[in-house]
């Protein structure tokens, strides 16, 4: 029998070997190989558009202000904090219809949660409109001592096919970024990740990666930073780079994210931003998270979450087909589908987004941080 091009099966024959590497050399060694590549350096701040290719978008909080001092970040009230900290994106763009698979350039713009439903009846998530980031601020103990957490939300309408066989083609993609502030509510660190529970990143302050190395000495073998941890049967965080940025005066994170993938290439701090001008810029509004449970549904009004509660809080209508099949060999639940934040779990499901002992655990930390 041959293979006829577009065969609903020949995916899955040549997603095989992937499937026994998963089975042979298990999920850690699957991810070293799948998620980690080259970041975009601090230097990219100098001029963001230049970074990404020459073509790019900045997506921004339509509310800007001041640098603030640490003294006045000490008893800043939530909503101020939650706008100060809001990031600025920096979205690659390229001429989509010069590549080999061709998608609508309005899959790279972040947009407002929508809902209708699809020709059988059931509830179908899509995004478009103007652009929007959805936003949760909340108290966290970690090791004993109050944080505040910050999580951002920006919504794209698609994954669009980048390659001949993209696990990833689907509907509603997604970049999460969560600052996690210390006493004084100033950053430590940065999260970066999908909604899926893909592609975790860290970005850490450069003053506590001087503090490690104080601590520590030197890296752990293979690692590039003194904060990672080594860990023997988990998979280990990747610290994806270091935000150097006047201790005094933090600000705003930067988060570059590539074309079409929306993976995230970089992230530094406005500080340093030079945004060049004749740049294309679009400013978004920040809306409540919980704005995502309760959604009109085009054409009848009628309020309902975003998400499928009743499923794990998956996105309506989100699934990666082929992904899903492929990584449930592996134990994964609905790989690819993005969901709501309190049910994103982590590097093949080994941990959850939510837990406030992560941190301990995946992150070589000197004593006093948390």
């Amino acid at each position: 029998m041959s293979l006829r091009k577009g065969c609903s099966w020949c995916w899955l024959v040549l997603a095989l070997p992937v499937i026994l590497g998963l089975a042979v050399v298990g999920c850690k060694a699957i991810s070293d190989r799948l998620t980690h590549w080259n970041m975009l350096g601090q230097e990219a701040l100098e001029d963001p558009i230049k970074a990404v290719g020459g073509d790019g978008i900045v997506f921004m909080p339509r509310r800007e202000g001041p640098a603030l001092s640490r003294r006045q970040l000490v008893s800043a009230p939530p909503e101020i904090l939650a706008a100060y900290y809001a990031p600025i994106f920096v979205q690659q763009r390229v001429n989509s219809q010069a590549l080999k698979h061709p998608y609508p350039p309005e899959y790279d713009m972040i947009g407002q949660a929508h809902l209708r439903y699809d020709e059988k009846g059931k509830l179908k998530a899509y995004v478009a409109g103007e652009p929007k980031v959805y936003t949760i601020f909340k108290q966290q103990i970690l090791e004993g001592h109050p944080h505040v957490q910050i999580t951002y939300t920006a919504w794209y309408p698609a994954h669009p096919r980048m390659k001949n066989f993209d696990l990833e083609e689907a509907d509603i993609d997604s970049c999460v970024v969560r600052v996690t502030l210390d006493a004084e509510n100033a950053p430590l660190f940065y999260e970066t990740i999908a909604a899926c529970g893909c592609f975790h990143k860290v970005f850490v302050e450069k003053y506590i990666e001087d503090a490690a190395r104080q601590t520590f000495g030197t890296p752990e073998k293979d690692k590039k930073y003194c904060v990672e941890k080594t860990l023997k049967d988990d998979i280990d965080w990747e610290v994806a780079g270091l935000v150097d940025e006047p201790h005094d005066r933090p600000r705003r994170p930067v988060v570059f994210l590539k074309a079409g993938e929306h993976k995230v290439i970089g992230l530094g701090s406005a500080a340093r931003l030079r945004v060049p001008d004749g740049a294309k810029t679009y400013p978004y509004d920040m809306v409540p998270y919980a704005d995502l449970y309760s959604v009109a549904v085009d054409g009848s009004g009628q309020p309902a979450p975003f998400f499928d509660l009743g499923n794990g809080g998956k996105v309506y209508g989100a699934e990666r087909k082929k992904e899903r099949l492929l990584f449930t060999f592996a134990g994964v639940d609905s790989a690819g589908q993005p969901r709501a934040d309190d049910q994103i779990k982590m590097h093949f499901d080994q941990s959850t987004w939510g837990d406030p002992t992560i941190y301990s655990k995946y992150l070589r930390l000197p004593p006093g941080v948390l």
